[in-house]
């Protein structure tokens, strides 16, 4: 687009009402929406193509081990 052409764009945008400049928000997340949903699609690919132990990077040790409590830590010799 021409310089000019880019200018008349602009100032028609600026002199939306409200209503206008709502609906314009809306068509153009609506058009943006297939990119960022293919660009979405091709980070998960690239972290499920990743290396397993950069995964499991900051995971606990040994799985989903639960909390521990009172009880546990005192069997551990933890508690006093």
């Amino acid at each position: 687009m021409a310089k000019r052409t880019l200018e008349k764009l602009a100032d028609k945008i600026i002199r939306l009402t409200p209503d206008e400049s709502e609906q314009l928000g809306l068509i153009l997340r609506a058009k943006l929406m297939p990119e960022q949903a293919r660009q979405q699609g091709l980070l998960q690919q690239q972290q499920q193509q990743m290396n397993p132990q950069m995964a499991q990077m900051g995971q606990r040790p040994g799985g989903n081990m639960p909390m521990p409590n009172s009880r546990m830590a005192a069997q551990q010799g933890l508690l006093r």
